[in-house]
């Protein structure tokens, strides 16, 4: 008897991923702030570090952002600028050493959940960065296998600038959001195929595989559950493929197995191709 073996499914690590914002240092010395002018894009951090044997503490003009601790020798202050404009400070123990922290016009994008299944909605938010009601956001997307955003949604910003918008993507997506002459950085979605395990007599059962693309050639793995973990049964290759509400293509195959009456029961598609992650059916009973 052969001996099955264990499958592992690896999620695709893609090569664009949102950036991290950034974080700008500010020296305190005995004479100001190094530098004292400093420009940064929205979201972006200031992290102030006193280099000097005296205290110093960072005070915002009216109090913009909130103030520093005292600080002593080494010690850091950061502060993360969610809003744009000249944010302009001095040093509260030193009152002559002032600084400009100069914040970009910015548009903010999350995306939760950042993984969906097929024909599920995953929601874009964020805020603008003048923390406005009433401002325009227009929301682009790229699909899996384009080579340009295209508009898909346009919606206006609520209390403290912040916008949502409810998107359904169909292949691997990349969203980004616009507000005037600034753009997000781009959020990937990523889209897992819907598989679907069904019992259709003793010892038989069907697989299908549910997405925009037509999956047929793929193949999908079935599984049964033992005390040590999930186990391979065998592989079904996905044969016919039928057309339901467009864009859905449904890849399908029938196919036998012998296992145990009451055996807990799965399938796994660990290669669904470029533009869908991995995805796992529900769970049936032999």
């Amino acid at each position: 008897m052969k001996k099955l073996l264990l499958l592992a499914v690896a999620v695709p690590v893609f090569a664009l991923t949102p950036a991290l914002a950034a974080t700008k240092g500010v020296d305190i010395t005995r004479a100001g702030f190094t530098p004292s002018k400093v420009t940064i894009n929205f979201g972006d951090t200031v992290t102030w570090t006193n280099k000097d044997t005296n205290p110093h503490q960072v005070l915002a003009d009216q109090a913009k952002f909130p103030t520093s601790p005292v600080l002593q020798a080494n010690q850091t202050y950061s502060y993360t600028f969610m809003k744009s404009g000249n944010f302009g400070y001095r040093d509260a123990l030193a009152t002559n050493h002032r600084g400009t922290v100069t914040v970009r016009t910015g548009v903010s994008l999350g995306a939760a959940p950042s993984s969906v299944r097929y024909d599920s909605t995953t929601t874009l938010s964020g805020v603008v960065s003048n923390a406005a009601s009433g401002e325009v956001v227009t929301v682009d997307a790229q699909a899996c296998g384009q080579t340009t955003f295209t508009r898909i949604a346009a919606v206006t910003s609520a209390a403290n600038g912040a916008w949502t918008y409810a998107a359904k993507p169909t292949l691997d997506t990349l969203f980004q959001a616009n507000w005037k002459s600034a753009k997000s950085m781009p959020v990937r979605v990523v889209v897992r195929p819907r598989v679907v395990l069904k019992k259709t007599g003793r010892g038989r059962f069907s697989a299908t595989v549910s997405a925009a693309q037509s999956l047929v050639g793929n193949y999908v793995v079935f599984q049964r559950h033992t005390r040590s973990g999930w186990r391979v049964v065998k592989r079904v290759t996905l044969r016919t493929a039928t057309g339901t509400t467009p864009p859905t293509i449904n890849s399908s195959a029938r196919f036998r197995a012998r296992v145990r009456r009451g055996t807990k029961l799965r399938l796994v598609m660990p290669q669904p191709g470029t533009c869908y992650a991995p995805a796992t059916s529900n769970t049936i009973r032999a």
